[in-house]
């Protein structure tokens, strides 16, 4: 995929993810989320050095990081940011969650039908059985949820709350698409580990796909990380192919 494709496409993830403040640097965006994800809480570096070049941005990155009691961490993709991620390693950053963005085609998945016995369904709006599930029995404490939920109200009106059930069962699947443009990103999604390896991910992943397309998406794209087998698994099986990939840099992480 060329440069300019992958630039769209981080473009879009970085607006499909907005954390509580996002201080501008020139092509860089700083992002702060009271800590509550990594995405939502590092550096954005688009192309390009922000004003005064590569040192003084890095030094205020740093400061702006300290001033909110979190180390500093920057998300880079190679191809728009090679300087930098030369700059940090320099200077003792590691390379840390080496991550695969992957693409596919919104009708093809739309056409992933939920298996016999199970039934998926994506809501316009945010509901409290969809928040148990996502927020409150998957990766975040008590006291990341606030966090969490201002990041779903901010993509309201343009995100599709997906869940998956068996027949007879409470949610035991969710996911989260966010439509921007003729693309749609695909986040949070989480299967409950009694329902695992039934197919209600899969089938979470069609009703997304569908509610996409309905709303003129024609491509879906999602990030993961590249260590977790099981999800890079679902994702491939799915069609969905690697368009490129990225990385963090960290100090006192």
């Amino acid at each position: 995929m060329g440069t300019a494709r992958i630039l769209a496409l981080e473009r879009a993830a970085f607006e499909a993810w907005p954390a509580a403040e996002v201080r501008e640097l020139g092509p860089w965006r700083l992002r702060f989320m009271h800590g509550v994800t990594r995405r939502a809480n590092s550096v954005w570096a688009g192309p390009g050095e922000p004003p005064g070049g590569l040192d003084a941005g890095i030094a205020l990155a740093q400061a702006f990081y300290a001033e909110r009691s979190l180390p500093p961490l920057f998300q880079i993709q190679p191809l728009l940011a090679a300087p930098l991620d030369a700059a940090l390693a320099a200077r003792g950053y590691a390379a840390c969650e080496p991550s695969s963005v992957r693409v596919a085609d919104a009708v093809a998945i739309a056409r992933l039908d939920p298996p016999a016995g199970i039934r998926a369904a994506c809501d316009p709006e945010l509901s409290e059985p969809w928040f148990e599930v996502s927020g409150r029995r998957g990766r975040f404490r008590a006291d990341e949820q606030p966090a969490y939920r201002g990041l779903l109200e901010r993509v309201a009106g343009r995100a599709g709350f997906a869940h998956a059930r068996l027949d007879g069962a409470d949610i035991g699947a969710v996911g989260l698409a966010v439509v921007s443009g003729t693309s749609a990103g695909i986040f949070s999604m989480l299967t409950l580990p009694a329902f695992r390896r039934r197919g209600l991910a899969r089938a979470v992943l069609g009703a997304l796909a569908r509610f996409a397309l309905e709303r003129g998406a024609r491509q879906l794209y999602l990030q993961v990380e590249r260590d977790n087998r099981p999800a890079l698994t679902l994702y491939e099986a799915a069609g969905f192919a690697e368009s490129h990939t990225y990385h963090y840099r960290s100090r006192g992480a």
